[in-house]
């Protein structure tokens, strides 16, 4: 399997249709990103770059390292650790007038702490910060995998999306649910679009598959 990345047409956005975090404090907010796997710098530096560090982006998932004060990328190692996974949906924060909009928000190490939701089975969020499986859906364009998703889901499909090592904490669709990390599945129940028309998909969160 290889992992292809969403173009989100700018960062990760998330849309908290139905979940219970928001108001039963299942969250985690004062765990700081993983200097080792997230950019201290935006735009980041060459170094970081050949270092494959990456932005923390709404929408991703984060494993929690409580003892550490870490919120770092979901790997299998720390999954079978039995650490938590959350969604990332920190507020947007844009300081360049002139690039507003929720797709311009990303973050980096070093300033804000992430803000993490702790999913339960029937909630439901929008997101575009995903990944496909191209064994499953072997289209190159996002716009291609957008609509053959779509096309399934038309026709009664049922479409996992779990996050997998190597995904950047990013739900990906069409992966098997035993490659899952953190316990978490999902299902894709629309192809939809996020609050400034881009393209996204909504998630319902479900038990184990078996």
């Amino acid at each position: 399997m290889a992992i292809k990345f969403f173009d989100c047409r700018g960062y990760g956005q998330i849309e908290p249709n139905q979940v219970s975090f928001t108001r039963d404090g299942r969250i985690e907010a004062q765990c700081e990103l993983d200097p080792e796997k997230f950019a201290g710098n935006f735009p980041m530096t060459a170094q970081e770059v050949a270092d494959g560090k990456i932005y923390g982006e709404n929408g991703a998932f984060l494993m929690v390292d409580k003892v550490k004060k870490l919120a770092t990328v979901p790997t299998k190692e720390l999954s079978d650790k039995g650490l938590v996974m959350g969604i990332n949906y920190s507020t947007e924060m844009i300081y360049n007038q002139f690039t507003p909009g929720r797709r311009n928000f990303c973050m980096i190490t070093g300033e804000f702490l992430p803000r993490i939701g702790f999913t339960e089975p029937g909630e439901r969020i929008t997101t575009n910060a995903v990944a496909w499986d191209d064994t499953v859906y072997t289209e190159t364009d996002s716009k291609d995998f957008y609509n053959a998703v779509k096309e399934d889901l038309a026709n009664g499909e049922v479409v996992y999306a779990v996050v997998t090592e190597g995904s950047n904490g990013k739900l990906v669709i069409g992966a098997a649910p035993t490659d899952a990390l953190g316990n978490v599945y999902a299902q894709v129940v629309k192809a939809y679009t996020n609050a400034d028309g881009t393209l996204a998909f909504m998630f319902e969160f479900i038990n184990k598959p078996v």
